[in-house]
């Protein structure tokens, strides 16, 4: 029973899992809107919130644990500070919302919290994202399972991972995924009149209200929001080339 569960069930998450580069692990999750992270600038990471920073940007300076750099793709929870480690200008991280109701949620392991054990708990897994703990030498892609007993007695050492319900995140896999370097992001959101894609595609956008009704429509890569009453919307945008749609949740304020 236990070959066939782990041929069934595991196996599938550990082969979606390993390709980090191409799927959107936080994909369920709700985007609250962009974060401009700048050299210089030290960002710190509010409550119930990721900030996700892609492939693309770059090397991102780890104030929380002594400036040390993380090499993007990253994802970073709540509390952490951040800032850029080489661009002035700066580029947009993703925010993303969660709670105890989430799948999916940041762990952190900080230098001050080195000299302790952690277990993953039943049910979870899981996945390393950043680690500089010498003594058990994980890498990026690194699934640890339920049960699985880390420590450190060092200083000045971090572990960044996200962690995983194992049930909700097997059943998830049957959302479309979106490839972190494809994907166009809206920002800024929240906004209180024009929004842009970060991507020459021309978009049929259309915008509802949350009782479903259009209030909204235009073809092209920015959207004036100025004409509409402050509340939330949600936009919809439409890929000509691709025939993919990404829907957002935008505050209009």
């Amino acid at each position: 029973m236990k070959k066939l569960f782990f041929i069934f069930f595991l196996l599938p998450l550990i082969i979606y899992s390993q390709n980090y580069q191409q799927q959107n692990f936080l994909l369920p999750l709700e985007i609250t809107g962009t974060q401009l992270i700048q050299e210089g600038v030290d960002y710190t990471i509010s409550e119930n919130t990721i900030l996700h920073m892609m492939d693309r940007y770059g090397t991102i300076q780890y104030v929380t644990n002594n400036y040390q750099n993380l090499e993007c793709p990253c994802i970073i929870g709540p509390g952490n500070t951040v800032a850029h480690a080489n661009n002035n200008e700066g580029v947009n991280g993703v925010l993303y919302y969660f709670d105890e109701n989430s799948y999916v949620k940041p762990i952190t392991i900080n230098s001050a919290d080195t000299w302790n054990n952690w277990v993953v708990p039943e049910n979870k897994f899981w996945y390393v994202l950043h680690s500089n703990f010498y003594t058990e030498n994980f890498e990026k892609g690194d699934i640890l399972w339920a049960g699985r007993e880390i420590s450190s007695n060092e200083s000045a050492n971090y572990f960044l991972a996200i962690e995983y319900d194992i049930l909700a995140y097997n059943s998830s896999l049957s959302i479309s995924s979106i490839d972190l370097k494809e994907a166009p992001i809206l920002f800024p959101n929240p906004t209180n009149s024009q929004l842009s894609f970060n991507s020459d595609q021309n978009y049929k956008i259309e915008v509802f209200d949350l009782s479903g009704v259009k209030v909204m429509e235009v073809t092209g890569n920015t959207l004036d929001m100025s004409v509409l009453s402050n509340a939330t919307y949600l936009v919809k945008a439409f890929d000509k080339q691709t025939k993919e749609t990404n829907t957002y949740k935008v505050v209009k304020n």
